[in-house]
């Protein structure tokens, strides 16, 4: 600690320049971070959220929930699970048109989402997502669809949004007497994981499947954690680069250390303490740019960045910092104390 303390006090523009780096480059990450956790949540967190694991659809290719449609007949050919209606509507609210994801779950079942208060629905009254609120929408307000009026009773503990659209949760009650004989199903919920006996028309997807196939989904989250993998790996070449050239510059000073005995696992030691604390330092800066940077972020941009996910990508950053330092301690390991001493000028 002695020695690797000593040398940023002594070079203190080298290292703060350094530090800048690993500053920027965590927050890059976290950006890019953010702004995929926020397009998922703004994507499909009404599924995300569900607490069912199985569903059952109509069968296809692709297990797209706005694409299945059940009829009564086939929801009376399984047992149990509790059906689930979904439409992309357009409602209008005060003469403006509002694109809403609207749902329909039996409110007694277990997968209806949580209110912030306690809320018993009415005919044609909704639990709304809280993404909503941030637009200037309140508990009370109404809207108009299908020549019904539609009013928010209340707003869900959670995100709930589906395909960018926020997500209304209505009684089936309602959706039975807003479609009539034309009354269809979008799937079955259950809570486990296979064991259900269905028909042939019908077939079982895992919660996991169905997310992938919500429009969009895939393309927009494998593009990004791609971005951000090969921003940790670059990050882990350029840290090495640095640190090697470094270490270069440093050797016939590790050759006269290792000349009047200092072994080279203290050497290691202070090298290692030295990267340690330029990463921790840089991001602790770089969560503070990123902080800084989401309260500039205009409220339509959708942007999540959670404590969890904070942790995970500052963790990664540090420990390619490590991996990149590998190629130094190489150098300091192989380092000659007279050839080091030698070529000393």
């Amino acid at each position: 600690m002695f020695l690797a303390w000593k040398e940023i006090r002594y070079a203190k523009m080298k290292f703060i320049l350094i530090t800048g780096i690993i500053t920027l480059i965590t927050s890059l990450v976290l950006s890019i971070s953010g702004l995929a956790n926020g397009l998922s949540v703004d994507n499909a967190s009404a599924i995300k959220n569900l607490s069912a694991e199985t569903y059952i659809v109509e069968k296809s290719d692709s297990h797209q929930l706005e694409r299945s449609n059940m009829t009564a007949a086939d929801r009376s050919t399984v047992k149990g699970g509790s059906p689930l209606a979904l439409k992309m509507v357009e409602m209008t609210h005060e003469g403006e048109t509002v694109n809403i994801s609207l749902f329909a779950l039996d409110p007694t079942s277990t997968f209806m989402p949580d209110a912030e208060e306690s809320v018993k629905l009415a005919p044609y009254e909704v639990l709304a997502d809280p993404g909503l609120l941030k637009e200037g929408y309140q508990s009370g307000d109404s809207f108009t669809y299908q020549g019904k009026t539609w009013i928010i009773k209340g707003f869900t503990k959670k995100r709930f949004s589906y395909g960018h659209t926020p997500a209304m949760f209505t009684s089936m009650e309602t959706w039975k007497d807003l479609h009539g004989d034309d009354l269809t199903y979008q799937a079955l919920l259950f809570t486990n994981k296979g064991g259900v006996d269905i028909p042939s028309k019908l077939e079982a997807a895992p919660k996991e499947d169905i997310l992938s196939n919500v429009p969009g989904y895939s393309a927009e989250q494998g593009s990004l954690k791609m971005m951000v993998i090969f921003l940790l790996i670059i990050s882990a070449i350029v840290l090495a680069t640095f640190f090697y050239v470094m270490t270069l510059q440093k050797l016939h000073q590790y050759g006269v250390l290792k000349a009047i005995g200092a072994k080279a696992g203290v050497l290691l030691r202070a090298l290692f303490l030295q990267i340690s604390i330029l990463s921790a330092l840089g991001i602790l800066a770089g969560n503070t740019l990123t902080y800084g940077l989401t309260q500039l972020i205009p409220g339509d941009v959708p942007f999540e960045l959670s404590s969890g996910m904070i942790l995970l990508n500052s963790g990664l950053i540090l420990v390619m910092a490590w991996v990149g330092s590998l190629l130094s301690f190489r150098s300091i390991m192989k380092v000659d104390p007279l050839e080091a001493i030698g070529g000393v000028k």
